[in-house]
């Protein structure tokens, strides 16, 4: 596992497709190369993105070096993916800690890991299992509904490393198969070209003398490819088919196997475009609702300002009318409170003896 991963996991979990405490798996229990390890500003960042606060492990070296292995003695991947604070585990038969042994060939997942993990990683493993349909077949039945499956594998070059070697297209067709998503895809290019190694010329020197000669000048330039898929759908395995989208044929028996390929009506496209067709009515009721939402709120509003129009001029009434109910209450009050003569006299003065103050006849004295 290179250093080369790391801005791969910040983007994927940028993007949402790694949560907190996810449950990887993978597929070949990693080792940390020497890029990796001297990555160390990048690791950070990464344990930053993941929420981790804890320092990075030393990722120490376990034993002696090796001028033929450049992996010998190196960590463990496992140390990596437990600091970021994911569950982990693998699926080896080299007796790593704790892996799953399974036979990548022939063996199926056991039921208690069906769809268990979020994270399914293949950094260059399946490139040296000659049973491809099982391997992929193991990578999605491991992958929960929404997890990703990780692939770091050679595309080409590298003639005496593995047994297969892939392209963009067989990714692409896995995908359509079986309804992934693919959320990153990328190739990569070594600086160096490789040649036929001494052993191929030798095997090949036993059926043609002369390819010693003829292969002496080959070379080939060393590239990988780099593809993360989403498995959106919970269902059954379908292995990639190598003909055209819309392709179709008679036989009833191939229909069935590949029924993602050859019934479009039971499509993974289908099932999109119907689950979008859901998504988009539901969006219009949502914006149904949110207009007659916004014409009540505007309703209310005019209810309001009407209410407030009419507060305001009564208001405006109040404040003409008191100033004379109380200077009338105020005439009352004084009236009666009021010395007799004093009464009389203003009677007098204004030539009103005959009546009282509130207009009825007067008795007299």
């Amino acid at each position: 596992m290179g250093a080369s991963t790391l801005p791969l996991l910040m983007a994927l979990k940028r993007r949402g497709f790694i949560p907190n405490g996810s449950a990887v798996i993978e597929i070949g229990a990693q080792q940390l190369d020497e890029s990796f390890v001297a990555a160390k500003a990048d690791i950070a960042a990464t344990g930053r993105f993941f929420g981790v606060t804890d320092p990075p492990p030393p990722f120490a070296w376990t034993g002696p070096r090796s001028d033929t292995n450049v992996l010998a003695g190196a960590p463990l991947a496992r140390e990596f993916w437990t600091w970021l604070g994911l569950s982990y585990a693998s699926i080896d038969i080299d007796g790593s800690p704790g892996s799953i042994p399974l036979d990548l060939n022939y063996d199926e997942v056991p039921t208690e890991f069906i769809g268990k993990y979020d994270v399914v990683t293949n950094f260059g493993t399946t490139e040296h299992v000659a049973n491809q349909l099982q391997c992929f077949k193991i990578a999605h039945d491991l992958a929960t509904p929404g997890g990703l499956m990780l692939h770091v594998l050679p595309a080409s070059g590298g003639l005496n490393h593995g047994l297969v070697s892939y392209n963009p297209k067989f990714f692409w067709m896995l995908g359509r198969s079986n309804g992934y998503k693919i959320a990153f895809m990328t190739m990569g290019q070594s600086e160096r070209n490789s040649g036929l190694p001494q052993n191929l010329l030798e095997f090949l020197a036993l059926y043609e003398p002369k390819a010693a000669d003829d292969f002496a000048a080959f070379r080939m330039p060393v590239t990988s490819i780099v593809v993360a898929l989403q498995k959106v759908f919970d269902t059954p395995f379908v292995a990639p088919l190598d003909v055209p989208t819309g392709a179709t044929t008679e036989h009833a028996s191939l229909r069935d196997r590949y029924w993602s390929v050859f019934q479009p009506d039971l499509s993974f496209q289908a099932r999109e475009r119907d689950l979008l067709a859901r998504i988009r009515e539901v969006y219009d009721r949502e914006q149904a609702f949110g207009a007659k939402q916004a014409d009540f709120e505007r309703r209310k509003r005019d209810v309001y300002e009407r209410e407030q129009d009419v507060a305001a001029h009564d208001r405006a009434a109040h404040m003409l009318v008191a100033p004379k109910k109380a200077m009338h209450k105020f005439r009352r009050w004084a009236h009666d409170r009021a010395p007799r003569w004093l009464v009389a006299a203003k009677r007098k003065m204004f030539g009103i003896a005959g009546a009282t103050s509130d207009g009825t006849p007067s008795r007299g004295t």
